[in-house]
């Protein structure tokens, strides 16, 4: 599947990694569109895109929201041929913490709103997708954006739960429709070299980590779409999760 005027649904394309891969995508003339929560973002970003990107306000981890968000874009003339699955949060809390002079015992809330922004949203978001994608007969793409933290991450319970649950679905999906034409793949990042990354771990644990990685660095941007690009072109990859990690997970 060629790029260049491919429609492309991207969720959480606000910021971060999301709004990096959608204005990439626009660059090489995809008609590009977004889910986002934030209100802000929407309207930054409809403005910095000049209108190119589609953004379409909606939390993707309700199924309600979903349905409404997607009809908007089909009201609109936009049905998706690819797409791709970014929004996420990351949270870190240890199953038991023995330090802890309260409830020492990981949080059913903050349990429930990780699996729900990382895990459900995958769910109502490519079933209706690919519902439609079936209406349509669109030989379609699905990409999710996993993590190395699905092989399990000390402190990380429901946030490697979510991202291990999104490469068991990959795989699922890919058995199930791979016959009617439909491509799922994962991507599973390490640690790459954004704003947040270096906000949330200080400079002596970035350099602990770029240690432990084969290539000794950390991952850019640019290799997280590269990747996404060869899944998106390659119409013989499905069912698999591509690690793009510098070797860490080796």
């Amino acid at each position: 599947m060629k790029i260049a005027g491919t429609r492309i649904l991207v969720t959480g394309g606000g910021a971060g990694i999301g709004r990096y891969l959608a204005e990439q995508l626009l660059a090489e003339s995809a008609d590009v569109a977004v889910l986002e929560l934030d209100a802000a973002r929407c309207a930054e970003l409809s403005a910095a895109s000049g209108g190119r990107i589609r953004v379409q306000p909606c939390d993707v981890s309700d199924a309600a929201a979903v349905d409404a968000a997607l009809q908007a874009l089909a009201d609109a003339g936009f049905e998706p041929d690819v797409l791709v699955n970014n929004a996420g949060i990351i949270h870190s809390e240890p199953l038991v913490n023995m330090l802890s002079r309260g409830e020492r015992v990981h949080a059913r809330e903050s349990w429930q709103r990780v699996i729900s922004t990382n895990l459900d949203s995958v769910f109502f978001v490519t079933g209706r997708v690919v519902d439609r994608m079936l209406a349509r007969r669109c030989k379609g793409v699905v990409i999710s954006i996993s993590s190395i933290a699905a092989n399990g991450n000390a402190g990380q319970s429901a946030y490697a739960a979510a991202k291990a649950g999104v490469n068991a679905l990959t795989r699922t999906w890919a058995k199930e429709l791979g016959a009617m034409g439909l491509r799922f793949v994962a991507i599973a990042p390490g640690f790459i070299d954004t704003p947040s990354t270096r906000a949330a771990l200080s400079e002596a644990t970035l350099a602990r980590l770029q240690q432990q990685i084969p290539l000794r660095r950390l991952g850019e941007l640019e290799h997280l779409y590269l990747a996404l690009r060869h899944v998106i072109e390659n119409d013989y990859l499905t069912g698999t999760v591509l690690e793009v990690d510098g070797g860490l997970v080796i």
